[in-house]
């Protein structure tokens, strides 16, 4: 595919982008609720706070089932819970996670850009999910929510993957599902991208005011087109 403006690097999130992980991420998360004494939550009440990493997935939940809030006395039912879903997590990641439909094509398509992955869930299963959906081929960095960088929204993660790779900013495109997506990348300059279709809020990623979204990863491809071709016409004199 040809473009006015050639982009080099397209960074992804996880989550709700690429793959679908809401069933197994729900079960982890109401198995450690059990192992600390509370109640499952529904899974659109766990997948409503998914997106800020592992620690304040759990923080949220127990709150949401009437257990401790980080800080006080009783916070460290927020450890145990963690390492409960952490260690279940670790075996059940791909019970029931799949690629979005179209992900596979896309990537194929787009296989002259650099690509990688920037998301905030722990590196290890992060991993182990690209691996066994046979996406990890694609991606020539994987940096997890416990990189040194710190997590969306906050930019050094992807300002880290940027100078890694080689690109710059302007080269750059962030493609996510979620508001933490967006505010990172106009953080770090990056152009952005949002997916409609995961599991973010597509009316908070739209109240961002994202530079571009597309709502079926078939369109990828397009989409990215579309964008390259709106920044050279934005920026010719």
């Amino acid at each position: 595919m040809k473009s006015p403006e050639r982009l080099k690097l397209l960074v992804f999130d996880l989550d709700g982008t690429l793959a679908d992980t809401r069933q197994d991420l729900a079960l982890s998360v109401n198995h450690a609720l059990g192992v600390v004494g509370y109640s499952s939550l529904p899974l659109e009440t766990v997948i409503g706070f998914v997106g800020d990493g592992a620690r304040n997935l759990l923080t949220r939940s127990l709150i949401a089932s009437g257990g401790a809030v980080e800080g006080n006395a009783r916070s460290g039912e927020v450890d145990e819970a963690l390492a409960a879903f952490l260690e279940h997590y670790r075996t059940h990641c791909l019970a029931e996670t799949r690629t979005y439909t179209g992900v596979q094509e896309s990537l194929l398509k787009l296989a002259d850009y650099r690509k990688a992955v920037l998301t905030n869930k722990p590196s290890a299963p992060a991993r182990a999910i690209l691996e066994g959906l046979g996406l990890a081929a694609h991606f020539r960095t994987v940096l997890g929510g416990d990189n040194p960088y710190g997590q969306k929204p906050d930019p050094a993660g992807l300002r880290h993957i940027i100078e890694t790779e080689g690109a710059t900013p302007e080269t750059t495109l962030m493609i996510g599902d979620g508001i933490q997506d967006l505010q990172a990348a106009k953080r770090a300059g990056t152009h952005f991208l949002g997916y409609l279709g995961g599991m973010g809020s597509p009316a908070a990623l739209l109240a961002g005011n994202p530079e571009a979204t597309f709502n079926d990863m078939y369109r990828l491809p397009k989409a990215i087109f579309n964008l390259e071709a709106a920044a050279a016409l934005k920026g010719s004199p």
